[in-house]
Protein backbone atom coordinates (compact mmCIF):
# COMPACT_ATOMS: atom_id res chain seq x y z
CA UNK A 1 0.00 0.00 0.00
CA UNK A 2 1.37 3.42 -1.04
CA UNK A 3 2.16 6.06 1.71
CA UNK A 4 3.10 9.10 1.95
CA UNK A 5 6.85 10.55 1.38
CA UNK A 6 7.05 11.64 5.31
CA UNK A 7 4.96 8.30 6.69
CA UNK A 8 7.11 5.09 7.92
CA UNK A 9 7.24 1.90 6.41
CA UNK A 10 8.16 -0.43 9.40
CA UNK A 11 9.69 -3.89 8.65
CA UNK A 12 11.10 -6.03 11.81
CA UNK A 13 13.05 -9.62 11.44
CA UNK A 14 15.13 -11.31 13.88
CA UNK A 15 16.07 -13.93 10.79
CA UNK A 16 19.12 -14.38 9.80
CA UNK A 17 20.51 -11.98 6.45
CA UNK A 18 18.69 -14.04 3.33
CA UNK A 19 22.17 -14.19 1.64
CA UNK A 20 23.75 -16.60 3.43
CA UNK A 21 23.18 -19.24 2.15
CA UNK A 22 24.84 -17.84 -1.41
CA UNK A 23 27.56 -16.31 0.49
CA UNK A 24 28.43 -19.98 1.82
CA UNK A 25 30.16 -20.46 -2.08
CA UNK A 26 34.00 -20.88 -1.89
CA UNK A 27 35.71 -18.79 -4.10
CA UNK A 28 38.15 -20.71 -6.09
CA UNK A 29 40.21 -18.40 -8.01
CA UNK A 30 43.93 -19.03 -10.13
CA UNK A 31 46.86 -18.36 -7.97
CA UNK A 32 48.81 -15.24 -8.75
CA UNK A 33 50.88 -15.24 -11.57
CA UNK A 34 54.70 -14.87 -9.65
CA UNK A 35 57.15 -17.81 -8.89
CA UNK A 36 58.01 -15.53 -5.91
CA UNK A 37 55.09 -15.41 -3.81
CA UNK A 38 55.92 -14.53 -0.06
CA UNK A 39 54.99 -18.23 1.48
CA UNK A 40 56.16 -17.07 4.79
CA UNK A 41 53.85 -17.04 7.91
CA UNK A 42 51.48 -14.08 7.65
CA UNK A 43 52.45 -11.37 10.55
CA UNK A 44 49.76 -8.96 11.76
CA UNK A 45 52.61 -6.18 12.66
CA UNK A 46 52.31 -3.19 11.95
CA UNK A 47 55.43 -2.55 9.23
CA UNK A 48 56.60 0.82 10.99
CA UNK A 49 56.86 2.44 14.43
CA UNK A 50 53.37 3.35 15.57
CA UNK A 51 50.93 1.78 17.87
CA UNK A 52 47.77 0.37 16.28
CA UNK A 53 44.07 0.61 17.99
CA UNK A 54 42.04 -1.68 19.21
CA UNK A 55 40.26 -1.80 15.52
CA UNK A 56 43.06 -1.91 13.76
CA UNK A 57 44.00 -5.07 15.65
CA UNK A 58 40.21 -6.45 14.65
CA UNK A 59 41.15 -5.66 11.05
CA UNK A 60 44.37 -7.64 10.78
CA UNK A 61 42.63 -10.09 12.12
CA UNK A 62 39.42 -10.07 10.19
CA UNK A 63 38.28 -13.71 8.88
CA UNK A 64 35.92 -13.23 5.74
CA UNK A 65 32.94 -15.91 6.35
CA UNK A 66 29.68 -16.29 4.83
CA UNK A 67 28.15 -13.88 7.76
CA UNK A 68 30.32 -11.27 6.55
CA UNK A 69 27.33 -8.65 6.69
CA UNK A 70 26.77 -9.24 10.32
CA UNK A 71 30.57 -8.57 11.18
CA UNK A 72 30.40 -5.96 9.80
CA UNK A 73 27.65 -4.44 11.85
CA UNK A 74 29.09 -6.12 14.39
CA UNK A 75 33.03 -3.78 14.17
CA UNK A 76 30.72 -0.92 14.01
CA UNK A 77 28.86 -1.26 17.17
CA UNK A 78 32.43 -2.51 18.55
CA UNK A 79 33.49 1.61 17.47
CA UNK A 80 30.16 2.92 18.69
CA UNK A 81 31.13 1.16 22.31
CA UNK A 82 34.93 2.38 21.48
CA UNK A 83 33.93 5.93 21.34
CA UNK A 84 31.05 6.28 23.58
CA UNK A 85 28.55 6.98 20.86
CA UNK A 86 25.02 6.14 21.21
CA UNK A 87 24.60 5.42 17.67
CA UNK A 88 26.41 5.76 14.37
CA UNK A 89 24.90 7.11 10.93
CA UNK A 90 25.99 5.90 7.74
CA UNK A 91 25.55 8.05 4.77
CA UNK A 92 28.17 7.41 2.25
CA UNK A 93 26.17 5.59 -0.69
CA UNK A 94 28.88 2.77 -1.14
CA UNK A 95 29.21 1.68 2.41
CA UNK A 96 25.48 1.95 2.48
CA UNK A 97 25.06 -0.88 0.48
CA UNK A 98 28.02 -3.10 2.13
CA UNK A 99 25.79 -2.86 4.79
CA UNK A 100 22.10 -3.29 3.39
CA UNK A 101 22.54 -4.61 -0.13
CA UNK A 102 20.49 -1.00 -0.99
CA UNK A 103 21.33 -0.03 -4.50
CA UNK A 104 19.82 3.34 -5.06
CA UNK A 105 20.85 6.90 -5.10
CA UNK A 106 19.39 8.19 -1.74
CA UNK A 107 19.55 6.17 1.51
CA UNK A 108 20.94 5.73 4.87
CA UNK A 109 21.50 3.56 7.61
CA UNK A 110 21.18 4.27 11.82
CA UNK A 111 23.09 1.54 13.63
CA UNK A 112 22.58 0.97 17.48
CA UNK A 113 23.65 -1.27 19.71
CA UNK A 114 20.59 -3.09 18.95
CA UNK A 115 18.56 -1.50 16.10
CA UNK A 116 18.74 -0.70 12.79
CA UNK A 117 17.33 2.34 10.98
CA UNK A 118 17.26 2.51 6.90
CA UNK A 119 16.13 5.52 5.91
CA UNK A 120 15.16 6.53 2.23
CA UNK A 121 12.75 8.40 -0.67
CA UNK A 122 9.40 7.29 -1.82
CA UNK A 123 11.14 6.80 -5.00
CA UNK A 124 12.16 3.87 -3.24
CA UNK A 125 9.31 2.68 -1.58
CA UNK A 126 8.09 -0.31 -3.53
CA UNK A 127 11.87 -1.74 -4.61
CA UNK A 128 13.45 -1.32 -0.85
CA UNK A 129 10.35 -4.20 -0.02
CA UNK A 130 12.66 -7.12 -1.66
CA UNK A 131 16.20 -4.77 -1.83
CA UNK A 132 17.38 -5.16 1.45
CA UNK A 133 19.39 -7.74 3.66
CA UNK A 134 17.07 -9.54 5.90
CA UNK A 135 18.75 -7.94 8.78
CA UNK A 136 17.56 -8.23 12.61
CA UNK A 137 15.95 -5.37 14.30
CA UNK A 138 15.55 -3.28 10.94
CA UNK A 139 12.93 -0.89 10.56
CA UNK A 140 12.85 0.69 7.12
CA UNK A 141 11.70 4.80 7.00
CA UNK A 142 10.12 6.36 3.60
CA UNK A 143 10.84 9.83 4.06
CA UNK A 144 12.36 12.90 2.05
CA UNK A 145 13.93 14.52 4.74
CA UNK A 146 15.88 12.50 7.02
CA UNK A 147 16.98 14.52 9.84
CA UNK A 148 13.95 16.52 10.25
CA UNK A 149 12.34 12.93 10.35
CA UNK A 150 14.16 11.39 12.57
CA UNK A 151 13.02 14.31 15.13
CA UNK A 152 9.67 14.19 14.80
CA UNK A 153 9.22 10.44 14.97
CA UNK A 154 11.40 10.21 17.84
CA UNK A 155 14.39 7.83 16.16
CA UNK A 156 16.92 9.82 18.41
CA UNK A 157 15.07 9.99 21.90
CA UNK A 158 17.12 7.73 23.41
CA UNK A 159 20.82 8.79 21.73
CA UNK A 160 22.59 11.78 23.20
CA UNK A 161 25.75 11.47 21.18
CA UNK A 162 25.23 10.43 17.26
CA UNK A 163 28.33 9.79 15.34
CA UNK A 164 28.97 10.34 11.41
CA UNK A 165 31.61 9.58 8.84
CA UNK A 166 33.74 13.07 9.02
CA UNK A 167 34.80 12.28 5.67
CA UNK A 168 31.71 12.08 4.01
CA UNK A 169 29.24 15.49 5.68
CA UNK A 170 30.65 18.50 4.82
CA UNK A 171 31.44 20.79 7.96
CA UNK A 172 28.67 23.10 6.73
CA UNK A 173 26.10 20.74 5.90
CA UNK A 174 26.92 18.95 9.59
CA UNK A 175 26.12 22.31 11.07
CA UNK A 176 23.46 22.10 9.60
CA UNK A 177 22.24 18.87 10.72
CA UNK A 178 23.73 19.56 14.59
CA UNK A 179 20.90 22.52 14.35
CA UNK A 180 17.89 20.38 13.29
CA UNK A 181 18.94 17.40 15.34
CA UNK A 182 19.39 19.50 18.66
CA UNK A 183 19.64 18.99 21.72
CA UNK A 184 21.56 15.45 20.25
CA UNK A 185 24.93 16.05 19.90
CA UNK A 186 26.54 15.03 16.30
CA UNK A 187 30.40 14.06 16.56
CA UNK A 188 32.67 13.40 13.40
CA UNK A 189 33.40 9.53 14.37
CA UNK A 190 37.73 9.83 14.57
CA UNK A 191 37.59 6.59 12.59
CA UNK A 192 35.52 5.78 9.59
CA UNK A 193 33.07 3.04 9.06
CA UNK A 194 34.42 2.25 5.32
CA UNK A 195 37.23 -0.07 6.57
CA UNK A 196 35.05 -2.36 8.00
CA UNK A 197 33.79 -3.27 4.46
CA UNK A 198 37.17 -3.76 2.97
CA UNK A 199 37.22 -7.68 3.53
CA UNK A 200 34.97 -8.85 1.02
CA UNK A 201 32.92 -11.96 1.42
CA UNK A 202 32.74 -15.32 -1.07
CA UNK A 203 29.35 -13.75 -2.91
CA UNK A 204 30.92 -10.89 -3.55
CA UNK A 205 34.43 -12.45 -4.41
CA UNK A 206 32.25 -14.39 -6.93
CA UNK A 207 30.61 -11.11 -8.29
CA UNK A 208 34.24 -9.50 -8.78
CA UNK A 209 35.80 -12.48 -9.96
CA UNK A 210 32.68 -12.57 -13.02
CA UNK A 211 33.30 -8.90 -13.86
CA UNK A 212 36.93 -9.86 -14.07
CA UNK A 213 36.44 -12.58 -16.20
CA UNK A 214 34.11 -10.65 -18.55
CA UNK A 215 36.87 -7.61 -18.37
CA UNK A 216 39.94 -10.16 -19.64
CA UNK A 217 37.66 -10.78 -22.44
CA UNK A 218 36.03 -7.60 -23.61
CA UNK A 219 40.54 -6.75 -23.95
CA UNK A 220 40.71 -9.71 -26.21
CA UNK A 221 38.01 -8.68 -28.08
CA UNK A 222 39.50 -5.29 -28.45
CA UNK A 223 42.53 -6.30 -30.13
CA UNK A 224 40.36 -7.85 -32.42
CA UNK A 225 38.35 -4.82 -33.36
CA UNK A 226 40.83 -2.05 -33.54
CA UNK A 227 41.28 -0.62 -36.34
CA UNK A 228 43.77 1.87 -37.96
CA UNK A 229 41.89 5.12 -38.66
CA UNK A 230 39.37 4.19 -35.66
CA UNK A 231 39.04 7.15 -33.21
CA UNK A 232 39.89 6.90 -29.52
CA UNK A 233 35.90 7.30 -28.45
CA UNK A 234 34.91 5.10 -31.40
CA UNK A 235 36.86 2.65 -29.76
CA UNK A 236 35.69 3.47 -26.06
CA UNK A 237 32.06 3.22 -27.74
CA UNK A 238 32.86 -0.26 -28.81
CA UNK A 239 34.38 -1.35 -25.81
CA UNK A 240 31.45 -0.29 -23.67
CA UNK A 241 29.12 -2.31 -26.21
CA UNK A 242 31.06 -4.95 -26.14
CA UNK A 243 31.72 -5.31 -22.46
CA UNK A 244 27.23 -4.85 -22.07
CA UNK A 245 26.68 -7.94 -24.58
CA UNK A 246 29.55 -10.11 -22.30
CA UNK A 247 26.96 -9.41 -19.50
CA UNK A 248 28.56 -6.14 -17.35
CA UNK A 249 25.46 -4.02 -15.62
CA UNK A 250 27.51 -0.99 -16.23
CA UNK A 251 30.99 0.91 -15.64
CA UNK A 252 32.62 1.97 -12.56
CA UNK A 253 33.90 4.51 -14.15
CA UNK A 254 34.43 6.28 -17.44
CA UNK A 255 36.45 3.64 -19.79
CA UNK A 256 40.34 5.21 -20.78
CA UNK A 257 41.23 4.84 -24.41
CA UNK A 258 44.25 6.48 -25.53
CA UNK A 259 46.16 6.07 -28.36
CA UNK A 260 49.87 7.13 -29.08
CA UNK A 261 51.54 10.38 -27.39
CA UNK A 262 48.20 10.26 -25.57
CA UNK A 263 48.78 7.19 -23.44
CA UNK A 264 51.64 9.58 -21.41
CA UNK A 265 48.44 11.08 -19.88
CA UNK A 266 47.54 9.16 -16.85
CA UNK A 267 44.07 9.75 -16.95
CA UNK A 268 43.42 11.40 -20.28
CA UNK A 269 39.59 11.06 -22.13
CA UNK A 270 39.12 9.88 -24.90
CA UNK A 271 39.62 11.95 -27.68
CA UNK A 272 38.49 12.27 -31.92
CA UNK A 273 42.45 11.70 -32.00
CA UNK A 274 42.40 8.94 -34.75
CA UNK A 275 44.70 5.89 -34.24
CA UNK A 276 47.72 5.22 -36.64
CA UNK A 277 50.16 2.35 -37.30
CA UNK A 278 52.93 2.31 -34.70
CA UNK A 279 50.41 3.62 -31.67
CA UNK A 280 50.42 2.10 -28.30
CA UNK A 281 47.01 1.50 -27.11
CA UNK A 282 45.58 2.01 -23.74
CA UNK A 283 42.85 0.72 -22.11
CA UNK A 284 41.98 1.40 -18.74
CA UNK A 285 38.54 0.00 -17.66
CA UNK A 286 36.29 -2.03 -15.67
CA UNK A 287 32.75 -4.23 -15.46
CA UNK A 288 30.09 -4.67 -13.09
CA UNK A 289 28.21 -7.44 -12.20
CA UNK A 290 25.33 -7.10 -9.08
CA UNK A 291 27.06 -4.15 -8.31
CA UNK A 292 30.79 -5.18 -7.97
CA UNK A 293 33.24 -3.91 -10.49
CA UNK A 294 36.40 -4.50 -11.23
CA UNK A 295 39.48 -2.10 -13.14
CA UNK A 296 42.34 -3.11 -15.01
CA UNK A 297 44.32 -1.70 -17.63
CA UNK A 298 46.09 -2.96 -20.78
CA UNK A 299 48.83 -1.76 -23.19
CA UNK A 300 49.14 -3.55 -26.81
CA UNK A 301 50.47 -1.48 -30.09
CA UNK A 302 49.51 -1.33 -33.43
CA UNK A 303 52.55 -2.85 -35.27
CA UNK A 304 55.86 -3.58 -34.03
CA UNK A 305 56.81 -1.29 -30.93
CA UNK A 306 60.20 0.33 -29.88
CA UNK A 307 62.96 -1.56 -28.56
CA UNK A 308 62.70 1.15 -25.62
CA UNK A 309 58.58 0.36 -25.35
CA UNK A 310 59.73 -3.60 -25.00
CA UNK A 311 61.60 -2.86 -22.35
CA UNK A 312 59.88 -0.06 -20.27
CA UNK A 313 57.00 -2.68 -20.62
CA UNK A 314 58.70 -5.39 -18.95
CA UNK A 315 59.91 -3.36 -16.06
CA UNK A 316 55.94 -1.63 -15.57
CA UNK A 317 55.04 -5.54 -15.53
CA UNK A 318 57.67 -7.04 -13.23
CA UNK A 319 57.06 -3.70 -10.85
CA UNK A 320 53.10 -4.95 -10.69
CA UNK A 321 54.28 -8.47 -9.90
CA UNK A 322 56.87 -7.52 -7.39
CA UNK A 323 54.23 -5.67 -5.42
CA UNK A 324 52.27 -9.09 -5.84
CA UNK A 325 54.25 -10.96 -4.56
CA UNK A 326 55.02 -8.92 -1.58
CA UNK A 327 51.17 -8.48 -0.46
CA UNK A 328 50.20 -9.79 2.70
CA UNK A 329 47.83 -9.13 5.58
CA UNK A 330 48.97 -6.15 7.66
CA UNK A 331 51.54 -5.00 4.85
CA UNK A 332 51.42 -1.09 4.95
CA UNK A 333 50.33 0.22 1.80
CA UNK A 334 53.18 2.59 1.85
CA UNK A 335 56.06 0.05 2.08
CA UNK A 336 53.98 -1.98 -0.77
CA UNK A 337 53.90 0.83 -3.32
CA UNK A 338 57.80 1.13 -2.40
CA UNK A 339 58.17 -2.91 -3.77
CA UNK A 340 57.04 -1.76 -7.53
CA UNK A 341 58.57 2.30 -7.04
CA UNK A 342 62.27 1.03 -6.33
CA UNK A 343 61.69 -1.25 -8.81
CA UNK A 344 60.79 1.52 -11.75
CA UNK A 345 63.88 3.95 -9.53
CA UNK A 346 66.28 1.26 -10.10
CA UNK A 347 65.81 1.05 -14.10
CA UNK A 348 65.96 4.53 -14.08
CA UNK A 349 62.84 6.22 -14.37
CA UNK A 350 61.39 7.08 -10.61
CA UNK A 351 60.63 10.44 -11.76
CA UNK A 352 58.32 8.67 -14.54
CA UNK A 353 55.94 7.02 -12.16
CA UNK A 354 53.31 9.95 -11.68
CA UNK A 355 50.86 8.37 -9.53
CA UNK A 356 49.86 5.98 -6.40
CA UNK A 357 50.23 1.96 -7.06
CA UNK A 358 46.78 1.22 -6.69
CA UNK A 359 43.47 1.22 -4.67
CA UNK A 360 40.73 -1.24 -3.21
CA UNK A 361 37.98 -2.47 -5.80
CA UNK A 362 34.32 -3.38 -4.99
CA UNK A 363 31.11 -1.59 -4.97
CA UNK A 364 33.17 2.17 -6.22
CA UNK A 365 35.65 1.71 -8.56
CA UNK A 366 38.41 3.23 -5.61
CA UNK A 367 37.75 2.15 -2.41
CA UNK A 368 39.93 1.60 0.72
CA UNK A 369 43.23 0.93 0.94
CA UNK A 370 45.02 3.23 -0.58
CA UNK A 371 48.45 1.65 -2.02
CA UNK A 372 50.40 5.08 -2.05
CA UNK A 373 53.39 7.00 -0.75
CA UNK A 374 51.11 9.64 0.42
CA UNK A 375 49.02 7.82 2.89
CA UNK A 376 49.63 4.81 5.56
CA UNK A 377 46.42 2.58 5.27
CA UNK A 378 46.97 -1.19 5.89
CA UNK A 379 45.98 -4.23 4.00
CA UNK A 380 43.38 -6.49 5.62
CA UNK A 381 42.63 -9.90 5.00
CA UNK A 382 40.20 -10.15 2.15
CA UNK A 383 40.22 -7.15 0.31
CA UNK A 384 40.23 -7.28 -3.22
CA UNK A 385 43.10 -4.59 -4.86
CA UNK A 386 44.17 -2.97 -8.31
CA UNK A 387 47.58 -2.58 -8.58
CA UNK A 388 48.80 -0.27 -11.36
CA UNK A 389 52.53 0.74 -11.72
CA UNK A 390 52.89 3.16 -14.43
CA UNK A 391 55.96 4.60 -16.53
CA UNK A 392 55.03 8.12 -18.72
CA UNK A 393 56.99 9.94 -21.11
CA UNK A 394 55.06 13.30 -21.75
CA UNK A 395 54.06 14.03 -25.09
CA UNK A 396 55.39 10.69 -26.45
CA UNK A 397 54.05 7.73 -25.01
CA UNK A 398 53.17 5.28 -21.68
CA UNK A 399 52.89 2.40 -20.62
CA UNK A 400 50.47 1.46 -17.41
CA UNK A 401 49.64 -2.21 -16.37
CA UNK A 402 46.92 -2.75 -14.05
CA UNK A 403 45.61 -6.19 -12.56
CA UNK A 404 42.93 -7.31 -9.50
CA UNK A 405 44.05 -9.72 -6.93
CA UNK A 406 42.75 -10.54 -3.83
CA UNK A 407 44.56 -10.75 -0.56
CA UNK A 408 44.27 -13.81 1.25
CA UNK A 409 46.41 -15.38 4.36
CA UNK A 410 48.76 -17.00 2.07
CA UNK A 411 49.34 -14.04 -0.16
CA UNK A 412 47.64 -12.88 -3.06
CA UNK A 413 45.53 -14.28 -5.29
CA UNK A 414 44.99 -13.15 -9.26
CA UNK A 415 41.69 -12.16 -10.89
CA UNK A 416 43.22 -10.90 -13.70
CA UNK A 417 46.75 -10.97 -15.48
CA UNK A 418 48.40 -8.82 -17.29
CA UNK A 419 50.81 -10.14 -20.34
CA UNK A 420 54.31 -10.78 -19.32
CA UNK A 421 55.52 -8.86 -22.76
CA UNK A 422 53.86 -6.13 -24.85
CA UNK A 423 51.18 -7.35 -27.02
CA UNK A 424 51.45 -6.61 -30.67
CA UNK A 425 47.78 -5.88 -33.01
CA UNK A 426 48.97 -6.42 -36.84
Amino acid sequence: MAKKATTETTKKSTAKAATKKADTKEAAPKKAASKKADTKKVSTKKEKAGADTSIDRALMTFTPYPALNDKRLEQIRFMIDDQKLDAMIVTHMPTVRYLTKFSGSNGALLVTPNDLHFFTDDRYEESVKTDLYDLPNLSVHITRDVWQYMVDAKVLAKIKNLGFESDRIAYTEAVDIRNVIRPVKFKPAPREVEPFTMPKAPIELEHIMAACKIAESVYETMKKKVKIGMTEIELQSELIYEARKQGSEGEPFNPIVLAGERTSMPHGRPSHRKIKKGDLILLDFGTMIEGFGCDITRVFCMGKPTKEQEAVYKIVYEAKQKAIANLRPGINGKILDEYARKHIEKAGYGDNFKHSLGHGIGVAAHEMPFITFRKEDNVPVGVVLAIEPGIYFEGKWGIRLEDNVHVTFDGAVAFTSAPATLPVVK
